[in-house]
């Protein structure tokens, strides 16, 4: 049978809903390790203690007090434990919260390269673990509170996070200058496909929104992510269909318009080859490998 990742809802999770915003922050001692999986929202975590290797986008990366993970919304990961238990802080959120306010939008594009410019993982010393630790414990506090303007803090909180660990960087991050404009307009193009691959989207709309020419924003895929525009947009939106295979009972052809494609026919195609499963077998495969484990369980 083949393998699959499985999919994590974060809509599902206990955690989910102290808050209005869509954000959850959880303190936890990892019990077991952590099939291959991936969910729809982001997710930093930071180790307080145990040892192990976390596996993310298919490389193996160690992992021990002060190690600092960001994923991105569909990156694939898994957790494997040198020995149970892992004392560990997750705070997992919209990626759209970054995109909230307009003066925020470089610092949020500039994390949208986490995974391939930017690293997934940082190593943090003594000094700066426990100032994060701070941070986690305050951003707990504040989720789990009833206090004024509560989505308001945990919003500020969440982005002066994320601003600390990359400052971690060696390299920094106030790098940016006119010769690298060519990667900030990528940026913005991933960031809008990335929002509305379940509308009508194509080369020449996409260059209209932001008064480009069409040639060049098919240069600018293929130049920085080695693939057309169509096959980043039916990637995308296999992934959702996938999300929605296996954590909702929706109809394929409702599944289909849901997440942006015009006919059926044209979703088993584009499924098939980046899955190479027809979203029927990929749905019952994931259900047989549940009911399997429940068995077993």
């Amino acid at each position: 049978m083949a393998s699959f990742p499985r999919y994590e809802d974060s809509l599902s999770h206990d955690q989910f809903g102290k808050s209005r915003l869509p954000i959850f922050i959880v303190e936890k001692q990892m019990m077991r390790n952590y099939r291959l999986h991936y969910h729809n929202f982001a997710e930093l975590s930071l180790v307080v203690e145990g040892t192990g290797t976390e596996i993310i986008n298919g490389k193996p990366f160690r992992f021990s007090r002060g190690t600092v993970s960001l994923l991105l919304p569909h990156h694939i990961h898994e957790i494997h434990l040198d020995r149970a238990p892992v004392h560990k802080y997750n705070c997992m959120f919209d990626i759209q919260l970054l995109f909230s306010s307009p003066s925020d939008r470089k610092f949020a594009n500039f994390l949208l390269q986490t995974g391939q410019k930017l690293p997934s993982q940082y190593k943090l010393d003594e000094e700066q673990t426990v100032l994060l630790q701070t941070w986690f414990e305050a951003m707990k506090l504040e989720y789990e509170s009833e206090f004024f303007a509560k989505e308001t803090s945990l919003r500020s909180k969440l982005m002066e996070g994320l601003v600390f660990i990359t400052r971690t960087l060696h390299t920094g991050v106030e790098q940016e200058s006119p010769a690298v404009q060519t990667q900030s307009n990528f940026m913005l193009l991933l960031q809008y496909v990335h929002i509305h691959y379940n509308e009508e989207l194509s080369l020449t709309s996409i260059a209209e929104h932001f008064s480009w020419n069409a040639s060049y924003v098919s240069r600018l895929f293929k130049q920085h992510l080695g693939q057309t525009f169509i096959q980043h947009l039916h990637e995308l939106r296999v992934d959702r269909a996938a999300s929605l295979l296996v954590t909702t009972k929706m109809d394929i052809v409702d599944i289909a318009v849901e997440v942006g494609f015009d006919h059926v026919k044209t979703m088993r195609r584009a499924f098939k080859k980046l899955k190479n499963a027809t979203p029927k077998l990929y749905r019952d495969s994931y259900r047989s490998a549940e009911q399997t484990k429940r068995l077993e369980g």
